[in-house]
């Protein structure tokens, strides 16, 4: 009877490492063509953990098997670094003798109009934590203003209480509300660019701005959401409610979702891209990509350029805390000219996103 346990332990272990090596395909496989791939990655987590439980099941057990999921993680031990960062030594920002700049990107949901978050003045609480951090930059996704309520851009000014330069691009415009992407800048802004996405209410703009007489471009991105209803999160929160027919049909309805999100972030992740190639100068990408560092989106905006969280960051790198597993979607990446030395995240519960902070220098040599 033990020895038919230990088999069929073993044969799922081995779905489990084929599951494993089909995310580090992933980010090779545009969902463009083959969308089946991008599945695995959005796995991976899952997938590294339950082999990592297996490994210790098998030394315990005294099975040489251990080493083939110990194996299968160490091909793409490169990818634990975007899920975690051990770091045993905090950059002393007083001995950078370049002036350091500091960012925030933050999905805002909307700065909580429908009151998602149950809490009084949640849009007062967001603008209070981003005053006590003072950042010279700030990057807004589902940046929401309403022309003639509580919130409107000149509002958002007085409530930075800063003398901040906008550049503001609303996807959903009209009479009532806007609804986009903005970047705040504490310095000159000389340029604006916006790259607009089809059949997409999200999109990205580009801000050139003068630094330590350098110019910067700060790309402020929201990439295609999934836009699961009512009855998605419900279904996540709790299925157990529902029957095996609405199992399903929810199952289905969750997974075409994905599918359509994967698809459409390709698309917008390559023109992205090239727009970052042909920026004549240092670039830093900061926003909500709504996809996982093991996937083709992320592959193909990172590029050449670093990411902030591995070079300075430290501990678990979530920066999503809706209803849906909770994974790194919120960046911060540069290009070789930039230095990163500090990164934050800070676990502030007023959206359904964690905010992200890095703090950046130019490094001689682009100044």
């Amino acid at each position: 009877m033990k020895r038919i346990i230990y088999k069929l332990l073993r044969y799922f272990n081995y779905l489990l490492i084929l599951g494993l090596i089909l995310s580090y395909i992933s980010v090779y496989v545009n969902p463009e063509k083959s969308w089946f791939f991008a599945f695995f990655g959005l796995g991976y987590p899952f997938l590294l953990l339950g082999n990592l439980l297996f490994v210790v099941f098998w030394i315990l057990k005294k099975k040489k098997f251990f080493l083939v999921p110990l194996i299968a993680i160490l091909i793409g031990w490169s990818y634990i670094s975007s899920l975690m960062q051990i770091s045993l030594k905090k950059t002393d920002l007083a001995k950078i003798e370049e002036p350091v700049f500091s960012i925030i990107s933050y999905n805002v949901r909307l700065f909580d109009v429908y009151d998602w978050n149950k809490e009084e003045n949640t849009s007062g609480k967001i603008f209070e934590f981003i005053n006590s951090q003072s950042p010279d930059f700030i990057c807004f996704q589902e940046y929401y203003t309403k022309p003639n309520g509580q919130i409107s851009e000149s509002k958002v000014l007085e409530l930075l209480h800063s003398d901040y330069g906008a550049h503001i691009n609303y996807t959903n415009e009209n009479s009532k509300s806007n609804y986009g992407i903005a970047t705040y800048s504490r310095y000159p802004i000389v340029n604006r660019g916006v790259i607009q996405f089809s059949n997409s209410t999200n999109s990205s703009i580009y801000t050139d701005i003068v630094f330590d007489s350098d110019t910067v471009r700060i790309f402020n991105c929201h990439l295609q959401s999934i836009r699961f209803n009512r009855d998605n999160y419900s279904f996540i929160s709790n299925s157990k409610e529902l029957n095996d027919e609405q199992r399903i049909k929810e199952i289905r309805d969750i997974s075409s979702r994905l599918r359509d999100a994967f698809v459409k972030r390709a698309g917008q992740a390559k023109i992205l891209s090239q727009h970052i190639k042909n920026s004549p100068y240092p670039v830093i990408v900061c926003g909500d990509f709504n996809d996982v560092p093991v996937s083709y989106t992320y592959q193909i905006i990172k590029e050449d350029l670093n990411d902030s969280f591995t070079e300075a960051g430290t501990g678990i790198g979530n920066t999503y805390l809706g209803k849906f597993p909770s994974f790194r979607i919120d960046y911060i990446l540069h290009s070789d000219d930039i230095k990163c030395v500090d990164y934050d995240i800070p676990r502030v519960e007023l959206s359904d996103h964690y905010p992200v902070i890095g703090k950046f220098h130019l490094l001689p040599e682009s100044s």
